[in-house]
């Protein structure tokens, strides 16, 4: 029997530790995929390509991915993670309501401005690639992001802040719809957004067209 000696099982060795590069050579490799996603297309590409941007070997990208198809996902997922981190420490911070709902659009929009190929994957080829995604786990991304969003706006109307006749979930979908159709404008060029000037105006209308339906309605 492999492994035991005059009929005794020998311990079990153990497992080699993690190399220290694994984490980021698989980061490398999302973060290179990002940029051939955004360049050539994901139907466009190879993971030769994604190799090559990287500097890894070809082999590696399997090592950390089955497919091109889980290498698409993971982008997906490592995205809307940060966003949704960003909107949970938005949240906990301080300020009104209103004013972190002006933070959430002003971040989005800083996304866009300094990864503008992420961006671009996450609003075009991932919207095209339909069936790369797990249901599930899609589901459950933009559920949370929602649900984070519709909690402010509960928070918001308890204080006065925001409308109290507003449903909440519908707000916050609305919100981050919002957000989704102007950045996919940037992104195609229908308007500008990736210069500090262009920017910066952006986020101001942006803000101002998000905030106005939920604008307490003044008396009288």
């Amino acid at each position: 029997m492999p492994g035991a000696r005059n009929g005794k099982r020998s311990p079990p060795r153990p497992e080699p530790a993690p190399s220290a590069e694994e984490p980021e050579k698989r980061r490398a490799i999302l973060h290179a995929a990002v940029r051939v996603f955004a360049e050539k297309g994901y139907h466009g590409c190879r993971i030769a390509d994604v190799a090559k941007q990287a500097g890894v070997a070809y082999g590696l990208v399997y090592h950390y991915f089955r497919n091109k198809d889980e290498l698409l996902e993971s982008v997906f997922a490592e995205q809307w993670t940060i966003f949704i981190n960003a909107i949970r420490a938005i949240a906990e911070g301080p300020g009104s309501a209103s004013e972190h709902l002006a933070s959430i659009c002003r971040f989005a929009v800083d996304v866009y401005k300094t990864s503008p190929s992420a961006v671009r994957v996450l609003l075009l080829e991932v919207a095209r690639t339909p069936n790369v995604l797990r249901a599930g786990s899609t589901a459950q991304t933009f559920q949370t992001a929602v649900a984070l969003v519709a909690g402010i706006v509960r928070r918001g109307q308890r204080e006065g802040d925001l409308r109290g006749d507003a449903d909440p979930t519908v707000a916050a979908a609305s919100l981050l719809g919002a957000l989704e159709l102007t950045l996919t404008a940037a992104v195609v060029g229908l308007v500008e957004g990736a210069r500090e000037e262009d920017a910066e105006r952006l986020k101001a209308e942006v803000v101002g067209f998000a905030l106005h339906g939920l604008s307490v309605r003044p008396r009288g």
